[in-house]
C-alpha cells in the first residue's frame, strides 16, 4: 500500500508556533549533526578550559561524570592533562528539524503512515514517516486540543508491535495497551479526537514482554498538543519554539553496545541502567544560548533511570529555576524550584533563565546523586530469580493482529546476561556499579554565547484551574511489592483476560498507592486519564526539602499527571475522575513505567464503565 500523505502546515507561517527550521540541527541518517551556533575555534578552546577547569575543580561538588560509569575511572581532581583531555561536552544538541530524527510534523485532518522499521544506525528501531517527500524519524508531531488524527501503523519489523499514546485520553481501541498487537507485515489504523489540554505527551510501543526493548532501542516520538493558554503563555513570555522553547529528551544507554538490549537476570529485577546520558539521541551535548530566559520541555524516555535534575553555573552554585507544567500541561501558578525528581515516563515543563551568566560563561543541567533505595534485596534474597522463560509474557497467550507471530522474544531483546560488572561484593543480582541509578551525572551544557534582551515579567497566573471533583466511593488500595520472583501490584501480576480492578460508570475514585519498605521506587502510569496527587505520606528523607505544603506534596505533584513515583516505604493518595465519552466499556492499565517490571507483569488491567 502506498505511503499515505499529510498537507504539511509549515510551521513558520504561524509565529506562535513550532519553527525549529531556523536551527536545524537534524538529518536522516541519525549521523552527527552540525554545530547549533556560530562558533570559532577560539570560542571552544576557551569554553573547553573552563569546563576542564570547573570539572577538575570539584566545582559540582566531586566533579560530575558525564559517563555514568565514569566515576570508577575518572581522573583525580588535578590530574587532568588540559592540553590532551578532551572537552566533556563536544557534540552539538541534536534539536528537531523540518525533518529526519525527531523532524517537527503538524498534523491536521489528513492520514500519515507511521512505519515500524530497523535501522542499520542508531536508533536501531524507529517509527518513520514520508510526508510530501520528506522522510521523518521518530517524528515530533504536533496537534491542537479538538484535532481529529487518523495514523495508520504499518510494521516492517519481525515482532510484533503496538503504538500507545502516552497521556491521551482515548478509548481502548485506540489506546495501544497490548491486547491487540499488529504483526509482522501487519497494520493497523488509528484514529481519534485530541481531547487533552495542552502539553508534552508522547508515543511508544506496547507489547507486553518487549516494550522495553522497542523503546530502549529508540522506537518512540514526542507529541505535542497546542491550545489557546498555551499560545496566550508564549505571547506572554515571549517565547517561540525552536527559538528559545526547546525539547529535552532525557535517556541512557550502555555505551559498548547500544543498540544490544540483552537483559541479565538483575537488569530484569532492578531495571535497564545505561552507561552513557544522552539528551535527544545525542551524547556529550551542548547547547549554544543567549543570556535570557528558555523554555524546556522534558521527558524522561529511560527504561528505568530516575533524574534529580538542577542546573549550575560555572561558579558550581545551584541556580534556581521554574517549574511551570508537569505530564498533564501547565500548573496554576509557577513554583521556583532548585531541583526535581523526574522518572520513566514523566514529563516536566521548566524555564531556565541565562541572564545572571555572562557571555563566555556556562551552566549544567546535571542529575544529582540520590538515594536509589533498592531495598528490594532482602525480599528477593531467599527468593526465586525471575526466569528467562516466564519473564516477558502474558500469564494467557496474547492476540496477534494481521497474521503476525505469537511469540515476543527475539533477537531484538535476547535474555542474556550482560557485560557488565555487578556489585563488589560480587552479588549477581545487585544492580552494576558501572550504571547503577542514584550516580550523580551532567547531563547538558549550556554555552552562553550573546546577551539577551530585556524579558517580560513572569505571569503569576499560568492557567485557569480546573477543579479535582470529589470522590465517589470508597478509597480504592493498591500495594507494590516482589514475590515469587517479580514484581506485583495487590499480589497480581499481568493477566489479559483478567480485570481486576473494576471502575463503575461516572465514578471519581481515590486511590491509595502504598509501595512496601522492602521494594525500590515504582513510576506508576495509568492510561486513559489524568490524575491529581492529594498527597504523600512516610515519604524518604531525601524528598524533605523539596516539600511544598502540609500534605507532603513536591512541586511536581501540584499539576495534573499520568506518572507518579513512589518511593519504598511511602504511600500516596490520588484522585481519578473516571468519566469519559466513549461508548461501552474500557480497558485501560495501571502499571510500572520501569519497562523491565512492566514487561515482567507489574500491570493491572481496569475496566471502567
Amino acid at each position: 500500500m502506498d505511503t499515505l500523505h499529510v498537507s504539511e502546515t509549515i510551521a513558520a507561517t504561524m509565529s506562535m508556533r513550532y519553527n525549529y527550521a531556523s536551527i536545524v540541527i537534524s538529518d536522516r541518517t541519525g549521523e552527527t549533526p552540525a554545530l547549533n551556533g556560530k562558533n570559532t575555534y577560539q570560542d571552544h578552546r576557551r569554553a573547553r578550559r573552563r569546563v576542564l577547569r570547573f570539572l577538575a575543580g570539584g566545582a559540582l561538588g566531586g566533579a560530575l561524570p558525564l559517563s555514568l560509569g565514569a566515576a570508577d575511572r575518572q581522573a583525580a581532581p588535578g590530574t587532568l592533562d588540559y592540553c590532551t583531555t578532551p572537552a566533556r561536552f563536544d557534540q552539538p544538541l541534536r534539536l528537531p528539524g523540518r525533518e529526519g530524527l525527531q523532524g517537527i510534523l503538524r498534523m491536521n485532518a489528513d492520514a500519515i503512515a507511521l512505519d515500524a522499521v530497523t535501522r542499520s544506525s542508531v536508533p536501531g528501531l524507529a517509527l518513520t514517516a514520508r510526508v510530501a517527500g520528506r522522510e521523518y524519524i521518530d517524528p515530533t508531531l504536533i496537534a491542537n486540543r479538538g484535532d481529529v488524527l487518523r495514523i495508520r501503523l504499518r510494521n516492517t519489523l519481525s515482532e510484533p508491535t503496538v503504538i500507545h499514546w502516552h497521556g491521551l485520553t482515548v478509548d481502548t481501541a485506540n489506546d495501544g495497551n497490548g491486547d491487540t498487537l499488529i504483526g509482522a507485515d501487519g497494520a493497523f489504523d488509528y484514529g481519534f479526537t485530541v481531547r487533552n489540554r495542552a502539553g508534552l505527551y508522547w508515543y511508544h510501543p506496547h507489547p507486553h514482554g518487549a516494550t522495553a526493548a522497542q523503546v530502549y532501542r529508540g522506537m518512540f516520538g514526542l507529541l505535542f498538543v497546542e491550545d489557546e493558554e498555551e499560545l496566550a503563555l508564549r505571547r506572554a513570555l515571549e517565547i517561540v519554539p525552536g527559538e528559545n522553547e526547546l525539547p529535552l529528551v532525557l535517556h541512557d544507554r550502555r555505551s559498548g553496545v547500544p543498540d544490544r538490549y540483552a537483559p541479565s537476570e538483575s537488569d530484569l529485577m532492578h531495571g535497564w541502567y545505561g552507561d552513557e546520558s544522552l539528551v535527544n539521541f545525542t551524547a556529550r551535548p551542548y547547547l549554544d544560548v543567549d543570556a535570557k530566559r528558555y523554555r524546556f520541555r522534558v521527558l524522561n524516555a529511560s527504561n528505568a533511570r530516575i533524574y534529580r535534575i538542577g542546573v549550575r553555573d560555572e561558579r558550581g552554585g545551584a541556580q534556581p529555576f521554574t517549574l511551570i507544567g508537569t505530564d498533564g500541561g501547565l500548573l496554576e501558578a509557577p513554583r521556583t524550584v532548585t531541583e526535581i525528581f523526574v522518572a520513566p515516563a514523566e514529563r516536566v515543563d521548566i524555564l531556565v533563565d541565562f541572564s545572571g551568566i555572562a557571555v563566555g560563561g556556562f551552566a549544567l543541567l546535571e542529575s544529582r546523586a540520590f538515594d536509589p533505595m533498592h531495598t528490594e534485596m532482602p525480599a528477593a534474597a531467599g527468593a526465586a530469580k525471575p526466569s528467562t522463560q516466564e519473564h516477558g509474557r502474558a500469564d494467557t497467550q496474547q492476540h496477534v493482529h494481521s497474521d503476525g507471530q505469537q511469540h515476543l522474544h527475539s533477537d531484538t531483546h535476547e535474555h542474556v546476561h550482560s557485560e557488565h560488572v555487578h556489585g563488589a561484593r560480587g552479588d549477581p543480582s545487585a544492580p552494576p556499579v558501572s550504571a547503577s541509578d542514584g550516580a550523580a551525572h551532567a547531563v547538558l551544557q549550556f554555552n552562553v554565547r550573546r546577551r539577551g534582551l530585556a524579558q517580560p515579567p513572569l505571569p503569576s497566573r499560568l492557567s485557569q484551574p480546573i477543579p479535582v471533583a470529589d470522590a465517589t466511593g470508597d478509597e480504592r488500595p493498591l500495594r507494590l511489592g516482589f514475590a515469587k520472583g517479580r514484581w506485583r501490584i495487590n499480589d497480581r501480576v499481568y493477566d489479559m483476560n483478567a480485570t481486576p480492578i473494576v471502575v463503575a460508570k461516572n465514578a471519581v475514585e481515590t486511590w491509595l498507592i502504598r509501595n512496601y519498605h522492602a521494594s525500590m521506587p515504582h513510576a506508576m502510569h495509568l492510561h486513559g486519564f489524568q490524575f491529581r496527587v492529594l498527597e504523600r505520606e512516610t515519604s524518604p528523607d531525601q524528598l524533605g526539602p523539596l516539600v511544598v505544603d502540609a500534605r507532603g506534596r513536591v512541586a511536581t505533584d501540584l499539576g495534573w499527571k499520568d506518572t507518579v513515583l513512589v518511593w519504598p516505604g511511602e504511600s500516596i493518595r490520588l484522585r481519578i475522575d473516571f468519566r469519559h465519552p466513549f461508548a461501552g466499556d474500557q480497558i485501560y492499565l495501571i502499571h510500572c513505567h520501569n519497562l523491565e517490571h512492566e514487561d515482567g507483569g507489574m500491570m493491572l488491567r481496569v475496566k471502567v464503565g
